[in-house]
């Protein structure tokens, strides 16, 4: 596995046993992961800890993981989104990546190490975008 920062990881679900699974998937990686089990207060946690990524699932109550997404991405673009969902359509799919997300994956996980490769391909995407506005900071271009 890539060595990166620690990147912070905020997993949604409002499945705990989802939650868990995800989280001790997380577990052997180098990134600082923090769980929600409900979007409306995943979305303050959003507006007042910096996330790098976050994982969500599609179906919830009170607020439904597309409109997450969309806040997110209204609040902070940088922030990339995996979702996740048992409700697998064709809208639910191009709404994800229509709205922004970066991979979509669906419930039950075949294997729940592609999402932690997902994870890595987005941290060395973020690797990448953290190094050029450092050069850029340093006026190194």
């Amino acid at each position: 596995m890539p060595e990166h920062r620690a990147y912070k990881i905020l997993l949604v679900d409002d499945d705990e046993d989802i939650l868990s699974t995800l989280e001790l998937a997380f577990l052997p990686t180098p990134y600082r992961v923090t769980t929600c089990n409900h979007p409306l207060k995943a979305y303050e946690l959003i507006e007042n800890v910096h996330f790098d990524m976050v994982i969500s699932d599609i179906q919830m109550p009170q607020m439904n993981g597309l409109t997450l997404l969309r806040k997110i991405k209204d609040f902070n673009g940088m922030i990339q989104v995996i979702m996740i969902t048992a409700y697998i359509s064709i809208n639910n799919t191009l709404d994800a990546f229509r709205y922004g997300a970066a991979d979509i994956f669906f419930k039950p996980f075949d294997d729940i190490t592609e999402i932690v490769q997902a994870a890595d391909a987005i941290a060395l995407k973020l690797d990448r975008v953290n190094n050029i506005l450092h050069k850029v900071a340093e006026g190194e271009v």
